[in-house]
């Protein structure tokens, strides 16, 4: 168990093995510790200088013999204690460089990756579940992102979706409506945190996207089979505005909660 708890802390598989030697053993020279343990003197010198710059082993002098053992435990709480500090900020860093650049205090340059094949496509929607708390918009050819990605597929999408708290403002075109009850896993209202709208029928789209922080994921028919990320604040501006538009002169559809319950009711199975 201690030298799983050790690799944690990046050191070597030889340098947990001394140090564990140690831990049980007591005070050690290099030789009888290298022949204990089965590491060459050189090696092993090596090893015990990085425990030292670590903090988790010190070096002794008895009778002019250098001798290594463990350093208090005390000490160990010092590094442990150490490395969680190291750690949070490390963490808070990672989190304000984000926030910045979400909110365009940093500018970065747009990202693009294409994906090919169903799995491809899928993996596309998967990037949307790496966030959490936010809201989303779709313009989104639903018959046909069924036909490609399947149902289980959506099944899988949607719950962890709601899961992950990302709410969903949806819009699908006349001619590619569902039965929902068919397919209740695409309910809407406050328990799916989506609302869906029907555009208007002279607005017709066979390739769909969806909107999120600064990125927008299309993807293709199934005849093509393809889907792309574009990472992209201007670009995924330009698109919101495009749905808003849209958005506006769309219909609310209503949808029975009949039909979507057991659903709900089997969200964590």
């Amino acid at each position: 168990m201690i030298d799983k708890t050790l690799e944690k802390l990046s050191l070597k598989s030889e340098e947990i093995k001394a140090f564990i030697y140690m831990l049980e053993n007591g005070e050690q020279t290099v030789g009888m510790l290298a022949k204990k343990i089965g590491i060459s003197r050189p090696s092993l010198y090596g090893f015990l200088t990085n425990l030292q710059k670590q903090g988790l082993v010190i070096e002794s002098q008895k009778n002019g013999i250098k001798t290594f053992s463990v350093v208090s435990k005390e000490r160990i709480d010092s590094f442990l204690n150490q490395k969680i500090e190291d750690l949070t900020r490390t963490k808070t860093d990672i989190q304000n460089l984000f926030v910045n650049i979400q909110t365009g205090k940093i500018v970065t340059s747009p990202k693009f990756q294409f994906f090919d094949g169903k799995d491809g496509v899928q993996h596309v929607l998967k990037d949307l579940l790496l966030y959490h708390n936010i809201e989303t918009q779709a313009y989104w050819p639903i018959k046909a992102m069924i036909e490609i990605l399947s149902e289980d597929f959506f099944i899988y999408l949607n719950k962890e979706r709601i899961k992950r708290n990302i709410y969903t403002e949806a819009i699908w075109p006349e001619n590619q409506k569902i039965d929902i009850a068919k397919h209740p896993y695409m309910g809407a209202g406050e328990d799916f945190l989506r609302e869906i709208r029907i555009a208007p029928e002279e607005i017709d789209f066979s390739m769909g996207y969806w909107i999120y922080e600064n990125k927008v994921a299309f993807i293709s028919s199934k005849k093509e089979c393809f889907g792309f990320i574009i990472e992209s604040k201007e670009f995924a501006k330009m698109l919101l505005s495009q749905h808003q538009l849209i958005w506006k002169v769309s219909k609310p559809i209503s949808i029975s909660t009949n039909e979507t319950k057991k659903f709900i009711e089997n969200l964590d199975k």
